[in-house]
């Protein structure tokens, strides 16, 4: 679970309405949370709906529903005769349509747990991962300890690789000059897959350290990077790093050559 002593937010959707801008931006620079390159208003300035939203997104009272909800999804989902979606034109962001058979049991996850109105047909990596109305969330805190999903009992003896969701590119390695229990700890930490810097597919994966958005080189939405005092940090959406390998039977993103 995370220390005790980590920035936390506990602030309800009404406090977070209450408070002006420049206490918005002062409370989400007390949590570390870096503002989006662009936001909702006029030519991609942003303004107060995206500071709210942003804190939101952050803040434990939302998280604790979202998470409740992620846990009690049903263990076992039927994947096969779901139709792969992708965002609206104007919204969509990925290369081509999420892998039909993601790792990890995230295929199971059919609906789009996110607080931002989105069609029901979206599955939760569509919306994560593909979708630009949500790149100031994340998939639910502690989504990886989900009965369905349980990450931990799932990874690869040694190393495990981690693959775009929609193209197949290898992202992550893990771990890497660290232990296995020093990567459960920064994953626990956070609430999601943590990787430090050797563990990183650098040719793959695109880090904007300004506005903290991380994507790879196909264009999927993959997380945020936040440096911690133990150094860079890559914070991701289990959804988005569920795929298998490009050119593999499992894999229905767009074929990319992957760097070595």
């Amino acid at each position: 679970m995370p220390d005790a002593a980590a920035p936390a937010c506990h602030l309800t959707k009404s406090d977070i309405n209450a408070k002006t801008p420049a206490e918005l931006r002062e409370e989400l620079a007390r949590l570390h949370v870096a503002l989006p390159a662009a936001g909702s208003g006029a030519n991609g300035n942003i303004v107060k709906v995206d500071l709210v939203n942003l804190l939101w997104a952050h803040s434990t009272k939302n998280k604790q529903g979202l998470a409740a909800a992620a846990a009690a999804a049903p263990a076992a989902a039927t994947t096969a005769s779901r139709t792969a979606t992708r965002p609206p034109a104007p919204f969509g962001t990925c290369s081509g349509a999420v892998q039909k058979q993601l790792r990890f049991g995230i295929s199971g996850r059919e609906q789009p747990t996110v607080p931002v109105p989105l069609p029901a047909t979206e599955s939760l990596a569509e919306a994560v991962c593909c979708d630009n109305r949500t790149v100031a969330y994340a998939e639910p805190r502690f989504l990886y300890q989900a009965p369905d999903i349980a990450l931990y009992s799932r990874l690869d003896a040694g190393v495990t690789t981690f693959y775009d969701s929609v193209c197949g590119l290898p992202l992550f390695r893990a771990p890497l000059n660290r232990s296995l229990a020093a990567f459960k700890a920064d994953t626990d930490e956070h609430g999601w897959p943590s990787f430090r810097t050797a563990e990183v597919v650098a040719a793959n994966v695109v880090t904007d350290v300004k506005s903290g958005l991380v994507s790879s080189r196909c264009g999927t939405h993959l997380g945020s990077y936040l440096p911690d005092g133990a150094g860079p940090r890559w914070c991701m959406d289990l959804s988005c790093i569920a795929g298998s390998p490009a050119g593999s039977p499992a894999s229905q993103g767009t074929a990319v050559t992957a760097a070595a």
